[in-house]
């Protein structure tokens, strides 16, 4: 009867602790430079010091450093940052680094900076580093490529180990040959008519694109998408115009930001 006893005081001890740890996790305060502002879905958010994932937060729920915002299918979520708005797609993860800069570890995000005076903006990923001075741009994040499309404004983008590329450029048709421009129809109704999969569009691209030369960084333009290959013994960036699958997903999460 004593071991009973004893068992359920140092249980209710135990419970007792627990939930004191999760109060002052959940009222710890912080240097928040985001929020949560809404959220669609099953949208996770695991707290630096926290080992348990906060659910159903009232909204806007202030992020600290480390803090971390997750979807799964079919979920999406708006984060804004003192820099601007962030809408995070479904299947996705989103690490808030400090006042200048998140880090998409997986998945895409649709990233709309604001100018601020003596301030520049950095997206990272596991790949790349993406330098802002206010813009609008998709990142999507995967473990053997990386894409930065920019629909306007401008950025800068280079590898995190610092490596250089080889950097291609699809030309446009006013440039291209009679040879070359016959090809590129071929290749186009090929694939129209066989409905290829990513994989294809991309070495299509690629074939079509003139190598310009070993690059640190790449300055992208408005209209164009950088797709970043994962390989650390040859890595290359290939310049190619927006895709319309990415035009599509950009046109989906833009509607969070209405």
């Amino acid at each position: 009867m004593k071991m009973h006893q004893r068992f359920l005081s140092i249980a209710f001890l135990l419970l007792v602790f627990i939930y004191s740890s999760l109060g002052l996790a959940a009222t710890q305060t912080c240097d928040s430079y985001a929020s949560l502002k809404r959220m669609e879905g099953q949208v996770q958010l695991v707290k630096v010091n926290s080992p348990f994932p906060v659910r159903n937060p009232e909204l806007p729920y202030a992020l600290c450093t480390g803090d971390l915002v997750q979807t799964v299918s079919k979920a999406q979520a708006l984060i804004a940052h003192v820099g601007g708005e962030v809408v995070l797609a479904e299947n996705s993860r989103l690490e808030v680094l400090d006042v200048d800069s998140l880090s998409l570890a997986e998945g895409a995000a649709l990233f709309q900076i604001s100018q601020r005076e003596g301030h520049r903006f950095i997206a990272k990923t596991p790949l790349i580093v993406i330098g802002v001075k206010g813009t609008e741009f998709l990142v999507s994040s995967q473990t053997e490529r990386n894409d930065v499309a920019l629909f306007k404004g401008s950025v800068a983008v280079e590898r995190q180990d610092g490596q250089e590329m080889a950097y291609y450029r699809t030309k446009p048709v006013s440039e291209m040959s009679f040879q070359e421009y016959s090809e590129y129809q071929q290749k186009s109704f090929t694939k129209y008519k066989s409905d290829l999969n990513q994989a294809f569009n991309d070495y299509k691209e690629q074939q079509m694109a003139e190598f310009q030369a070993y690059v640190a960084g790449v300055d992208l333009k408005a209209g164009r998408q950088l797709t970043l290959s994962g390989d650390s013994v040859k890595p290359e960036a290939v310049d190619v115009p927006i895709s319309k699958t990415v035009e599509k997903l950009q046109q989906q999460l833009t509607s969070w930001l209405q």
